[in-house]
C-alpha cells in the first residue's frame, strides 16, 4: 500500500511541475504511508519551517501553563513586559497573553508583499525591539481584531524568556528532547529576543529555524494524540483543545494554531505545513524552498488525504 501511495503522490508532483517541494509525509494511526524526498532531501535532512515556529510557541506557552510559570493566560502582559506598563498607549495595559497568542493585540501592523515588511526592516535597525513595538499605535481595541502580525509573536517570545528563563532552553527541554527532536538554538537578536525564523529571512539561511519532516510529523502526532506521546503527557489536553478552537473573530485560528472546521494544523511561508485530521487520525506534512511566489501547496495536503481514503477503501 506505502509503495502505491508513494507512486501516486510522486506522480501528482511530478504532474503539476512541483519544483521546490522537498518532503512530503502521510501518517495515518501512528504509521507513515508515505515519505516521499525530493531534490536531494531524505529522513534525515532539515528545511527551514518558518511560521510554524509560532505553534511550537504555542506549545511553549501551554507547557509554561501547565507548570504554573504563568497562571492565566489572561494574565496582562505588562506584568511581565515593563515597557507594556509605561502607558505609552492607552490599551497597553489591557493586552494578555490570550491576546498574543490569538493575534489580536491591536497592535498596527502592515505585513507588506510575501512578508518584505518595511515595519520588520524597522525593528531590525532599532537597539530595543520591545521598545520599537511597545512605541506603535493600537489601533484597535484588545482581543476584538485579527490581524496575522509578528509584533504580537515577538512580544510572547520575551514575555517566554522572562517566565521560563530561556524560551528555547525551554522548549528544548520540555518538548524537543521528550520527542527526540535535534533542533540548533533559534536566532536571537542584539538586544536579545528570540526570533525564530531568523536574523534576515531574505539572506541569512544559517540562522533560520529548521525541522525534518519527521520532527513536524511527530508534533501534529502530539496534538492528535491529546498531548502524549509514548507514556509521557507533555502538554495537557485541556490547553491543546483551547488552541485548536476557533476564534469569534476568525474561525480559522485558534492559538497560533490555523483551523479548519474540524482539521488543525501549522502554516509556514513557503509550503511548510502540519495538518492533522483527527476523526480519520492522519497527520500530513510538507516542506518546500519558499519563493517570490510564496506557494502553499495545500492542493499536496489535499490529494494526500484523498490517496489515504482511497487506500482505505481496497
Amino acid at each position: 500500500m506505502s509503495a502505491d501511495i508513494e507512486k501516486q503522490i510522486n506522480e501528482y508532483i511530478l504532474r503539476h511541475y512541483y519544483r521546490q517541494i522537498n518532503s512530503v509525509l502521510l501518517c495515518k494511526n501512528g504509521e507513515i504511508l508515505a515519505s516521499c524526498y525530493y531534490n536531494g532531501f531524505y529522513e534525515k535532512s532539515k528545511n527551514v519551517i518558518n511560521s510554524v515556529a509560532k505553534s511550537i510557541m504555542s506549545i511553549c506557552t501551554g507547557i509554561a501553563l501547565d507548570q504554573g510559570l504563568i497562571q492565566s493566560i489572561d494574565e496582562p502582559i505588562y506584568k511581565y513586559i515593563h515597557e507594556f506598563s509605561e502607558c505609552r498607549e492607552p490599551f497597553h495595559r489591557m493586552i494578555t497573553i490570550r491576546h498574543l497568542l490569538t493575534m489580536t493585540s491591536g497592535i498596527y501592523w502592515n505585513g507588506g508583499v510575501h512578508y518584505h515588511c518595511p515595519m520588520m526592516k524597522q525593528l531590525r535597525n532599532s537597539d530595543d525591539w520591545i521598545s520599537h513595538i511597545a512605541d506603535c499605535a493600537v489601533v484597535d481595541i484588545p482581543g476584538t481584531k485579527y490581524n496575522y502580525k509578528e509584533w504580537d509573536v515577538i512580544l510572547l517570545a520575551r514575555l517566554l524568556d522572562i517566565v521560563c528563563g530561556d524560551m528555547y532552553d525551554f522548549i528544548n527541554t520540555n518538548l524537543f528532547i521528550p520527542l527526540d527532536i535535534e533542533s540548533r538554538r533559534w536566532y536571537k537578536s542584539p538586544c536579545g529576543i528570540y526570533y525564530s525564523v531568523g536574523n534576515d529571512e531574505e539572506t541569512d539561511n544559517e540562522t533560520k529555524f529548521k525541522l525534518t519532516a519527521i520532527d513536524m510529523m511527530k508534533i501534529g502526532q502530539l496534538f492528535l494524540n491529546g498531548g502524549r506521546y509514548g507514556q509521557e503527557q507533555l502538554i495537557s489536553e485541556t490547553y491543546i483543545q483551547q488552541a485548536i478552537s476557533p476564534l469569534k473573530c476568525n474561525p480559522n485560528y485558534g492559538f497560533l494554531w490555523w483551523v479548519w472546521g474540524e482539521r488543525y494544523g501549522c502554516r509556514g511561508y513557503g509550503g511548510q505545513s502540519i495538518t492533522v485530521i483527527p476523526d480519520e487520525n492522519v497527520v500530513i506534512v510538507t516542506q518546500a524552498t519558499p519563493t517570490e511566489r510564496g506557494m502553499g501547496y495545500l492542493d499536496v495536503v489535499e490529494y494526500c488525504h484523498t490517496c489515504c481514503k482511497e487506500a482505505g477503501k481496497q
